[in-house]
């Protein structure tokens, strides 16, 4: 019995031994090296936001006179769109009696013959009219007298035009643009010969080609006016007219 003893006590030396030698090994032994810390870079710079509508800068709106000098350019554009030598009013077969018409309404171009019966009229090339509701009849255009493909042909109503021979009518006076009265346009007349002013105070040259139909020239654009039988209206081939002030009364 003792001897098993004294075994388990030198036994337990020896493991106590052991441990201690473990435990001072793991103190010299040096601690495993760190691994280095990766630097950072600077921070990413955030997103300049946009700017809303409300703070985009917007220029100073257009005055009276801006608007009223592009309305210029644009009707300048739409007139300079069609050949002045159509514009305006015409003898049917050379007959100051049978007065017939073209004039211009924004896009469109509008035929009226010595019935009174109209349509449009559609350009091909430079000098010929197509009239599609007068049976796509063409005309010609060569000088002052335009040539349709039925046979007939138009003048222009020189020496006088649609009224007999009698001489053309006196424009001279006072005329209100559109028939506004706060506006004033004016024409003055020595024979032949039209000097204009418009209600921008723009001013123009004319002259008749017919009784009832007069051609003017506003700083290289034509414009071609066809007046009416009382001679108290002017229609504009650029889509405006002119009414004198007695239509208004007193």
């Amino acid at each position: 019995m003792s001897l098993v003893r004294f075994n388990r006590a030198a036994l337990c030396v020896l493991l106590s031994g052991l441990v201690f030698t473990v435990a001072g090994m793991a103190q010299l032994m040096p601690a495993p090296p760190q691994a280095p810390q990766i630097p950072q870079g600077p921070p990413m710079p955030s997103m300049p936001t946009m700017p809303s509508d409300s703070q985009n800068p917007q220029g100073p709106p257009p005055d009276a006179s801006q608007q009223r000098q592009q309305q210029q350019d644009q009707e300048r554009r739409n007139n300079q769109q069609w050949p002045g030598g159509f514009l305006g009013a015409w003898c049917a077969q050379g007959d100051p009696s049978k007065q017939a018409s073209i004039s211009a309404s924004g896009p469109m171009l509008n035929l009226t013959n010595e019935s009174g019966s109209t349509s449009i009229g559609n350009l091909q090339g430079d000098n010929q009219i197509v009239a599609p509701e007068w049976q796509f009849v063409t005309g010609t255009l060569s000088g002052g007298r335009i040539d349709w493909s039925n046979g007939t042909f138009w003048t222009r109503c020189y020496n006088g035009g649609g009224g007999g021979g009698r001489r053309a009518p006196n424009l001279n006076g006072r005329w209100y643009p559109n028939g506004n009265r706060s506006l004033s346009c004016s024409i003055q007349q020595r024979r032949g010969n039209l000097t204009l002013q418009n209600e921008n105070g723009d001013r123009a040259t004319g002259s008749f080609n017919g009784k009832w139909s007069v051609t003017t020239n506003w700083q290289g654009t034509s414009i071609a006016g066809t007046i009416s039988r009382d001679g108290n209206r002017i229609d504009w081939s650029n889509g405006t007219y002119w009414i004198r002030y007695r239509l208004y009364g007193q």
